[in-house]
């Protein structure tokens, strides 16, 4: 539970009670308890993603270079988002709790967790044809802005060549980025799912998914040599 508390009723109220007389002036923006269930990460990844994909398809159309900050930190929170819903659906099926990760934006530590856990849980991940660019692409992000705060700021506390960190030195390659983010989004989506709809069907006693199929996903070709036991004898 978090400790903090900001509730100030000039700004808050509960869907019921409505509106108190503290919040008699309206306000650009406030804070309604609707008793809903809570949202999910990978509810928020989908609307940071639709964000992203807006800035995308500006930047393409003007070419305005003050598009590089809101682009790349709509990409990184997004991935960041699906990473923490990831971690959120493995936990749920048996690994233990990392609530340091969960509130840190070290989108590298947060993957290898999950990705060992979903290793040593015989999960297919790693015959996944997309999981190399999906790496690569979280790889990207994690090494140019570590701690999640240099296209939210400008600035970041992390430095390289020297020199403190600022989004004005850094680049887009528009045609790997929207390659690899849409293929990033399809592998963490899937790979989030597959532990998600696996707690689904034991909390709602499913004998299948009809709806999921976990082994859709684009395999990784096999070699000759793989393939070598199946292949008739000369």
């Amino acid at each position: 539970m978090p400790k903090k508390i900001a509730d100030d009723p000039r700004f808050h109220f509960e869907i019921y009670a409505g509106p108190t007389d503290a919040r008699r002036d309206r306000s650009a923006i406030y804070y309604v308890e609707n008793h809903n269930g809570q949202c999910s990460y990978a509810e928020l990844a989908t609307d940071f993603e639709m964000m992203a994909w807006l800035a995308i398809e500006q930047f393409q159309r003007d070419q305005l270079s003050n598009w590089t900050a809101p682009i790349a930190h709509s990409v990184r929170q997004t991935l960041e988002l699906l990473l923490k819903a990831m971690l959120d659906a493995i936990e749920k099926r048996g690994c233990p709790p990392a609530p340091a990760l969960a509130f840190s934006h070290d989108m590298d530590r947060i993957w290898q967790h999950c990705r060992q856990w979903l290793a040593a849980n015989g999960y297919k991940f790693e015959q996944d044809a997309r999981l190399k660019q999906a790496e690569w692409l979280i790889a990207a992000f994690h090494n140019v802005d570590p701690s999640g705060d240099l296209f939210r700021f400008g600035i970041s506390n992390t430095s390289a060549f020297g020199k403190q960190k600022s989004y004005d030195r850094v680049g887009l390659d528009m045609e790997i980025l929207v390659a690899d983010f849409r293929t990033a989004i399809d592998f963490l989506r899937h790979w989030e799912a597959v532990p998600f709809r696996e707690t689904m069907a034991i909390e709602m006693g499913w004998s299948e998914d009809t709806h999921f199929d976990k082994d859709d996903f684009p395999r990784i070709p096999q070699s000759d040599h793989e393939l070598g036991d199946s292949v008739p004898a000369p």
